[in-house]
């Protein structure tokens, strides 16, 4: 399988901590997950590494509303240490008035754990253009699979405010591309919705979106991911959300799988995109799921049964002790599937 990389994820390496209550958090989105994933596809000669090809800003811009806002603040900063904490969108019904910078002109991100620093926006950049690197190579038919090892995270970045660790929806970028040479599923197996991908194509009918996820009535993003958001005017039905309680294990876990492969069949797309998060696992340090490594194979088997031209993106996954072996049962389970 094509591994689809950029050499610059590590120039974007936040390093907040904040204390809540009698807790303490701190980010989990170091450069060590793309470290430990590289180490575990590369000792397996299954997998041939490329370099993520450049694509033009325009493809980010039209799509992203902050995409300037990112960059002028990101590449305004002449400290590499330096963390600049964006204006937040306030809660939903918090009746509070929006103050808007003078210069940067607007309030796009929707929490406090996605700081802007002098590399973010070549980092977040370079991470889109790998998912756009491999859905080229689907619509030209070069490729049948192909996995994007994608960071930072994309998933949480929607058509109006990014967050969520998350800066240009990686996902959503690749299936707009796809979309010009057919019809377009999206399924998110992160243990947080997608709610940046829904929100993008809840009123786009050539688009189908799915996302399996933690119950948003207890789990992040908790304003989007409800089973009943269906889609929006002519799109009502191109969209299924699949939330689980905490504490669930494989079972629930492949069964959710098994309904989203069954959405995906009816929706009869031409191209699969995966959203691919291995938060799920049962020792992730900000998941709530039981899902074992082993398991991973199975999931990956389900969707390459589909029988689908396939882009595989890097979502979240914090357990750095396990996320290699995650992606890598993943990968080989949809490779053996394909007789790879």
């Amino acid at each position: 399988m094509l591994v689809i990389e950029n050499d610059n994820f590590g120039k974007h390496n936040p390093h907040w901590k904040f204390t809540l209550g009698p807790e303490s958090y701190e980010t989990k989105d170091t450069p060590r997950r793309v470290e430990v994933i590289k180490a575990a596809l590369q000792a397996d000669a299954g997998f041939e590494f490329v370099k993520a090809r450049s694509f033009p800003e325009r493809n980010l811009s039209r799509l992203h509303p902050y995409h300037d806002y990112i960059k002028t603040v990101s590449e305004g900063l002449t400290n590499p240490e330096e963390e600049v904490y964006p204006d937040l969108v306030p809660g939903e019904g918090a009746r509070l008035r929006k103050r808007i910078h003078p210069l940067w002109g607007g309030i796009y991100c929707t929490d406090a754990v996605t700081p802007l620093s002098k590399y973010t926006y070549e980092v977040a950049r370079g991470s889109a253009q790998a998912a756009m690197t491999g859905a080229s190579l689907l619509r030209q038919g070069k490729e049948r699979e192909v996995y994007a090892l994608c960071r930072p995270s994309g998933h949480h970045a929607g058509p109006r405010v990014f967050g969520g660790y998350c800066y240009f929806n990686n996902v959503a970028t690749a299936a707009d591309m796809l979309s010009r040479a057919g019809r377009v599923s999206v399924l998110d197996i992160d243990y947080h919705h997608g709610n940046g991908t829904q929100e993008f194509f809840q009123e786009r009918k050539d688009i189908f979106t799915c996302s399996i996820h933690g119950d948003p009535n207890d789990e992040y993003p908790y304003f989007w991911g409800y089973a009943e958001e269906r889609g929006v005017g002519q799109a009502v039905g191109a969209n299924l959300n699949l939330p689980l309680p905490i504490g669930s294990g494989n079972d629930a876990y492949l069964g959710a799988v098994d309904r989203a492969a069954e959405a995906i069949r009816g929706y009869a797309p031409d191209f699969l995109i995966i959203a691919a998060g291995f938060d799920t696992h049962a020792d992730d340090p900000i998941g709530g799921f039981a899902v074992t490594t082993e398991t991973y194979a199975d999931v990956g088997a389900s969707l390459a049964a589909l029988d689908l031209p396939t882009l595989i993106c890097q979502e979240g996954g914090y357990n750095t002790d396990v996320l290699g072996q995650c992606v890598l049962a993943f990968l080989q389970g949809f490779g053996r599937q394909r007789g790879r």
